[in-house]
């Protein structure tokens, strides 16, 4: 049986495997320091995740699989991606769009997914200068 810990996140504290650690060797943009990351997956969150970063200042994001924000939602894993995510063709990958609250709107930046090969537990941020989504999108689920 798989050891498990607490983390506390500013959407409250959950139990998670201690093994699965995602490594982000170049962090995220504004928090590059913080390289360790778990994907947080709850009832009281669904359809949502938590992004809970493990070093300091450990970041907390919400965040959503952008298929559930635009259906037909595509975009293609950039090969400098797929090499630092150690890809192979046709794996699955989990990819993550950011929430954002802005006033009384929850926004999702669809330019810029979180994409972590769970094979390998190692993600990474891509961002996509000549992306047809947007950085502020809307999001309503359901």
């Amino acid at each position: 049986m798989a050891e498990t810990a607490t983390i506390e996140t500013r959407f409250g504290s959950f139990q998670v495997d201690a093994g699965a650690v995602v490594m982000m060797p170049d962090g995220l943009p504004g928090f590059e320091r913080c390289r360790r990351f778990v994907i947080i997956a709850a009832p009281t969150l669904e359809p949502l995740t938590c992004l809970q970063g493990l070093d300091d200042p450990h970041p907390s994001f919400l965040a959503v699989d952008p298929r559930l924000v635009v259906p037909d939602y595509e975009l293609a894993l950039p090969p400098a991606a797929c090499h630092r995510v150690d890809a192979r063709d046709d794996e699955p990958l989990v990819w993550l769009v950011l929430v954002r609250l802005h006033a009384d709107t929850a926004l999702v930046n669809l330019r810029a997914p979180v994409v972590v090969n769970p094979r390998r537990m190692i993600g990474v941020q891509v961002i996509a200068a000549d992306s047809r989504y947007p950085v502020d999108h809307c999001l309503s689920l359901g």
